[in-house]
């Protein structure tokens, strides 16, 4: 286990974590955050990430939705 992780805050819910996305995503499109703004968001994202249960019902949900922030990160970094 990695030393972020504490063993008692391992669990992100699917939903929670598809909701932080589109958070993050509203984050990116503002004019007024900076690229280390969006850049410290992206990071809480892939720490979220990690704490995903793969036994949840919805973790192919959150998948898709970590696939989307990567490709709206990498888009934002391409447009910097």
């Amino acid at each position: 286990m990695s030393i972020w992780l504490a063993s008692d805050d391992c669990v992100v819910t699917p939903g929670e974590f598809v909701a932080e996305v589109a958070h993050f995503q509203q984050v990116l499109a503002d004019p007024a955050m900076t690229l280390n703004d969006k850049a410290r968001a992206y990071a809480l994202i892939v720490r979220h990430a990690a704490r995903l249960d793969p036994r949840d019902a919805g973790f192919e949900r959150a998948g898709v939705a970590l696939k989307e922030a990567l490709s709206a990160w990498l888009c934002c970094r391409e447009a910097a």
